[in-house]
């Protein structure tokens, strides 16, 4: 058939406005829509097929037919193994550049092993008549030679084998679908690492609030699950390698998943962190290396969205170190990636990130801690300091429920000073706070309040009970400090009464320490 040069350009441009529009799935079939009626309307084929390829499946995919009703909705949505392909796209059917002929009679279709289509065409005596059993091929590549899909054309109009010249326009026009192909797999790319992206920039704003880490770690595992497309996602952590790692967050997972209390430790996991195995600071492995490098047989779980062929997820392990300093603090473990499909670096780049911020939420976490800790505890005896005393006052005073109110005052802290230096005086007073902390119950608790002042809040105490608190505090000073030096420690008790604010509590503990100050005073003397 003749080919009107201009129509054909008209059409191509057409195809490629569209194609610059296209913003997702579904505008991308439409396209690829176009480009099948295209080549029917512009080359005169009444059977038309596009086929994509599945990097999950290793398999092609009909998107886009055009044909008959009945032949149009059997075809669209079907598979084929990307082999049965192979034997079609050889060098001894290659016609022109880049179109694939196989003529009649010159290949077995019954050794593909999958149903073929084969037309019943009227009989033609023309010597460069299309045969019942012509096929012809196009192969849609990127620029780097990637494979994309196959166009393939059956049932010409003229009933005539292609010329040169419609070959080659054939070539064209599927040079457009293939270019369809790649725009719309970029255009998914950008929006995915701009949703990475948005996700990251998301859960760096919930630093700030990492005082409560587990809800920042459980903000990294939903943005994990969400922007890199893992249905599965646990965050582990262990103050100690031997430990069994906790999980702090998940998501995707049942709740009463046995995968969330898995029992394994950093150390039992240190298999799998492997150089040969690392990309970007994780570590991917196919699921037989895993198991043998855990020393498992059979593990028993099994991802649930694995693909098929070179590309493709097939029950792998994907796991991240979390890493604070130069030691492993925990880790994230990722499953069943929802497009079935080994993830490429710049997605474990990302995941890496998601992990540099739970690394972040942990270490700013312990270090508000430590200033929340340091801001109420005395650093030399560890004990709460005055701040947090007078905070407990006020506590139990509210929680009208009663208390009792221990002083101490170690006595001889200026002799122990002076005979065995300050050094002998830190250890006395921290020798005191041991065995405050440890002749107490759960709910006392001791407090420094000054030099050598110590404070013991007794919940729900009478005298009586104070009385026995102070005994038993007294038997646990008996010992010595580097030698023969004892501790002396005097104690005032004052009962909470109505009325009561925290001064007059401390002023009658205070005046009743004094008093006892006194005695031992007048005793030795």
């Amino acid at each position: 058939m003749a080919l009107n040069t201009l129509t054909v350009l008209a059409r191509l441009g057409t195809m490629f406005e569209r194609t610059a529009r296209a913003r997702d799935d579904a505008e991308l079939n439409e396209v690829l829509d176009d480009v099948a009626r295209a080549i029917g309307d512009v080359l005169g084929y009444r059977a038309v097929v596009i086929n994509i390829y599945r990097y999950a499946f290793d398999d092609m995919l009909t998107a886009a037919a055009v044909g008959s009703d009945d032949s149009v909705r059997k075809l669209v949505g079907t598979v084929s193994p990307r082999e049965t392909w192979t034997p079609l796209l050889t060098e001894r059917f290659r016609r022109r550049e880049g179109a694939y002929f196989v003529p009649d009679g010159e290949f077995d279709w019954d050794a593909l092993g999958v149903d073929t289509y084969v037309p019943d065409l009227e009989p033609n005596d023309d010597p460069n008549a299309w045969l019942p059993g012509d096929a012809l091929f196009v192969p849609l590549r990127d620029a780097r030679q990637q494979l994309l899909g196959v166009v393939s054309v059956d049932e010409p109009e003229t009933c005539l084998r292609p010329t040169d010249e419609e070959l080659d326009v054939l070539v064209t026009i599927s040079k457009h679908a293939a270019l369809a192909l790649r725009i719309g797999q970029d255009m998914a790319n950008d929006l995915e690492h701009q949703r990475m992206l948005e996700r990251v920039l998301e859960v760096s704003s919930r630093l700030a609030e990492a005082s409560d880490v587990d809800a920042v770690l459980q903000a990294v595992s939903d943005g994990i699950r969400h922007a890199l497309g893992f249905e599965k996602v646990l965050i582990g952590i262990a103050d100690d390698p031997v430990l069994p790692l906790a999980t702090r967050a998940y998501s995707g997972w049942d709740p009463g998943s046995a995968a969330l209390d898995h029992g394994a430790s950093l150390t039992d996991l240190e298999g799998l962190f492997s150089a040969d195995f690392e990309v970007a600071g994780c570590y991917l492995l196919p699921a037989k290396v895993a198991e043998e490098r855990l020393g498992i047989d059979d593990f028993p779980y099994r991802s649930e969205l694995n693909g098929h062929g070179p590309h493709a997820w097939s029950r792998h392990w994907l796991m991240v170190p979390l890493v604070e300093g130069d030691r492993r603090i925990g880790v994230i473990w990722v499953d069943d990636p929802r497009d079935r499909l080994l993830p490429t670096r710049a997605r474990l780049q990302a995941l890496r990130l998601f992990a540099n911020q739970a690394v972040a939420a942990v270490h700013v976490a312990k270090q508000a801690a430590r200033l929340r800790h340091e801001a109420t505890h005395d650093a030399l005896t560890a004990l709460p300091n005055r701040r947090a005393f007078r905070a407990r006052l006020e506590r139990e005073i509210d929680g009208r429920a009663g208390f009792a109110l221990l002083l101490c005052d170690m006595d001889n802290l200026k002799t122990v000073n002076d005979t065995r230096g300050h050094d002998a005086g830190d250890k006395a007073l921290q020798r005191l706070a041991d065995a405050l902390r440890n002749q107490l119950r759960r709910t006392d608790e001791a407090y420094r309040i000054g030099g050598d002042e110590f404070a013991i809040v007794l919940p729900k105490a009478s005298r009586l009970d104070a009385e026995r608190v102070m005994r038993r505090l007294r038997e646990g000073l008996a010992g010595s400090v580097g030698g023969s030096q004892t501790i002396e420690a005097s104690f005032g008790i004052a009962v909470h009464e109505p009325g009561d604010d925290p001064e007059h509590v401390v002023a009658r503990a205070d005046g009743a320490l004094y008093k006892a100050k006194r005695r031992r005073a007048e005793s030795v003397a």
